[in-house]
C-alpha cells in the first residue's frame, strides 16, 4: 500500500494542497506569513548548515507550532549536545517566529512544502541521523524519503484521537495506517493510545507519558515570580487569574466577578486577554466602567497608580505563567469558541481551574476533570455558585487544589525514557 499511497498522494493530494495554500495566501495572514517565510528556504538552509559541527551527528526535531516545540524542551535537555547538532523545523509561523533556540551547533527552519523534490533537497542538506516528530504533523513524502534513506524516525507524545473520523473510514484509515507504519518508534502518552495503535500498526509502540507535563513542571521551578505584582497590591488578597480570555469568556465572567465583589472584597481579579491589543483593552475598560458598578480596573502597565482597584487588566504578554503562581484559583479561556488554551500551566501551582470545553480540542481537559481539579463552566449561575463555594469554604478549595498533584506525580523522567530508547 505504501507505493499506492505515494502515487495517490503526489498526483492528487499534493496538487490540492498547493491550490489550498496559494488560495489561502490571498485571504489568511497566517498562511501568507508561512509562505513568505519559506521563500529562498534552501539558500537559507545551506547557509545555516555551514555553521553546524561536521564532526557531530545531527538530530532533526520537527514541531508543528510553538506548543509542540515546548513539549520537546525536556527531550532536548536529555540529548548529549557534545555528540549531536540539533536542527529544529516548524510548519507554522507561530512556532518558527517564537521559538527561542539558545543551543550551540543548532538552528531553526521552516519545513518546506511536502513535494518529492523539496523533501529530497531538505534531507540532503541537513543529512539527519534521526528525526523526531512531536505529537503529530506527519508528512507522507517526508516519511517516505526517510524510509528510503534508512533515517530512523520517532514520534513522541503521540495520541490516538478516537474522535478523529479519519480513523473510521476504510480509505482514510488505510492512508493513516500506511503513514504511521513508516515511523520506526512511536511513544504514546497513555494505555488507550498504546492499545489502539498496536491494534493497527506494525511500528514499535511504547507507553512513556506526555513530556508536556514534565516541561511545565520544569518551567515552574525555574520561573522568577519576584515582584510580578507589588506586595502593596496583593496584600491580604485572594487572587483570581483569568488567562487567555476571549469576549465569550468575558461575557460570562465579568458579571459573575462583579456580583462576587459585593460579598468578597478581598478578591483581586487579574484579567489576561488573549492577544492584548489596544482596541481590545479599551473595549474591556469601557464595559467595566459602564456595566459593572462593583469593578474598578487598572492596567498592569499602570500599577504604579494603583488605588484600591479590584481588577487588573494585563496589557503585556509573557506574564501569564508567573501570574498563575500567585492565584488562589484560575480560569482558562478559549473553550467557548476557538478552543481551550493551556490548562496545564495553572495546574502545576495546585489550584481549582475553571474552563469551558464547548470546543473540545484539548486532551488536557479530560486529564484535569478526571483528576478532580478541573471545573467545567456552562453558565453564569453555576460559575457563581462554584466560585462562591471555594471562597466561603477554604477546605473545599484546598481539597480540589491538592488533586492537581496527581497530574504531575509520574511526569518526571518521561523525556529521559524517550531519548534512552532511540
Amino acid at each position: 500500500m505504501r507505493k499506492f499511497w505515494f502515487i495517490t498522494y503526489n498526483y492528487l493530494f499534493v496538487p490540492l494542497m498547493g491550490v489550498f495554500f496559494y488560495t489561502g495566501f490571498l485571504f489568511s495572514a497566517k498562511i501568507r506569513n508561512g509562505i513568505n517565510g519559506r521563500r529562498n528556504i534552501f539558500k537559507k538552509l545551506k547557509n545555516s548548515v555551514s555553521y553546524l559541527n561536521p564532526n557531530k551527528r545531527t538530530i532533526l526535531i520537527h514541531s508543528s507550532s510553538l506548543g509542540e516545540f515546548q513539549q520537546a524542551l525536556p527531550l532536548i535537555n536529555e540529548i548529549d549536545t557534545s555528540e549531536y547538532n540539533i536542527v529544529f523545523s516548524f510548519f507554522s509561523p507561530s512556532g518558527y517566529n517564537n521559538a527561542r533556540i539558545n543551543l550551540k551547533n543548532s538552528f531553526k527552519t521552516y519545513l518546506p512544502f511536502d513535494s518529492v523534490s523539496n523533501v529530497k533537497k531538505f534531507l540532503s542538506l541537513i543529512n539527519p541521523d534521526k528525526v523526531i516528530f512531536m505529537r503529530y504533523d506527519l508528512w507522507y513524502n517526508f516519511l517516505y524519503e526517510c524510509k528510503k534513506r534508512n533515517i530512523p524516525t520517532i514520534l513522541a507524545n503521540a495520541r490516538y484521537d478516537v474522535k478523529d473520523i479519519t480513523w473510521s473510514f476504510p480509505l482514510s484509515r488505510s492512508f493513516k495506517v500506511t503513514l504511521y507504519n513508516m515511523i520506526d518508534k512511536i511513544f504514546v502518552i497513555d494505555r488507550d493510545d498504546e492499545k489502539n495503535f498496536k491494534k493497527l500498526l506494525n511500528s514499535d509502540v511504547k507507553l512513556t507519558g506526555d513530556s508536556k507535563f514534565e516541561r511545565v513542571l520544569q518551567a515552574s521551578k525555574n520561573i522568577n515570580t519576584l515582584n510580578i505584582l507589588p506586595s502593596t497590591v496583593i496584600a491580604n488578597k485572594r487572587i483570581f487569574v483569568i488567562g487567555s480570555s476571549w469576549k465569550d469568556d468575558e461575557d460570562i465572567l465579568l458579571p459573575v466577578v462583579n456580583k462576587l465583589m459585593k460579598f468578597h472584597p478581598d478578591l483581586l481579579t487579574v484579567l489576561v486577554p488573549h492577544e492584548p491589543k489596544e482596541k481590545k483593552i479599551e473595549r474591556i475598560e469601557y464595559r467595566i466602567t459602564n456595566e459593572f458598578e462593583n469593578l474598578k480596573s487598572i492596567r498592569f502597565s499602570e500599577l504604579h497608580k494603583f488605588s484600591n482597584n479590584n481588577l487588573i487588566i494585563v496589557d503585556k504578554i509573557g506574564y501569564l505563567m508567573k501570574l498563575y503562581s500567585l492565584a488562589y484559583f484560575s480560569y482558562v479561556g478559549g473553550g467557548f469558541r476557538t478552543g481551550l488554551h493551556n490548562i496545564v500551566e495553572p495546574a502545576v501551582y495546585n489550584m481549582p481551574i475553571f474552563f469551558s470545553n464547548r470546543v473540545t480540542n484539548s486532551d488536557d481537559s479530560e486529564v484535569l476533570l478526571n483528576a478532580g481539579c478541573g471545573v467545567l463552566v456552562d453558565d453564569q449561575r453555576k460559575l457563581y455558585k462554584d466560585i462562591s463555594e471555594i471562597l466561603y469554604y477554604p477546605e473545599v478549595r484546598n481539597s480540589i487544589a491538592s488533586k492537581c498533584e496527581l497530574i504531575f506525580e509520574n511526569s518526571l523522567g518521561i523525556a529521559k525514557k524517550i531519548i534512552s530508547n532511540i
